[in-house]
């Protein structure tokens, strides 16, 4: 069980096994890169980082993020796999990944996360 004191709900990583990977798709998103993650990923799949950035990244007001694969209405990480569902860079994968759910917009309103998480729980 994952905890963090300044947060009012546990998380329990051993759910991601089997929830399919709510947290990578859904109604879309950014999820923001720093240039150090960016050169991280595109070691990750061996790629230059220009090429990688082509493929993989958009620019959104001055900063760059992950694109996003629209299937059937639906908007997925562009590194999810939707066969096995999961993330085919998660050792490499962003800080705003990393640190899911124990971001600040949920501090105060959990209620949203515990529809889109199953493994959190309030404390």
């Amino acid at each position: 069980m994952d905890n963090q004191s300044n947060f009012p709900y546990h998380f329990n990583s051993n759910t991601c096994k089997t929830c399919g990977g709510k947290c990578c798709r859904g109604f879309g998103g950014y999820v923001w890169l720093s240039m150090k993650e960016l050169v991280e990923m595109a070691d990750t799949r061996k790629m230059d980082v220009a090429l990688f950035a082509r493929q993989y990244v958009r620019q959104i007001q001055g900063r760059i993020s992950l694109q996003e694969r629209i299937i059937n209405g639906e908007h997925f990480c562009c590194f999810f796999d939707l066969i096995d569902c999961h993330c085919t860079i998660y050792q490499s994968r962003p800080k705003q990944c990393r640190t899911f759910p124990f971001w600040d917009q949920y501090k105060k309103e959990p209620n949203k996360l515990f529809a889109e998480c199953p493994g959190v729980s309030l404390k």
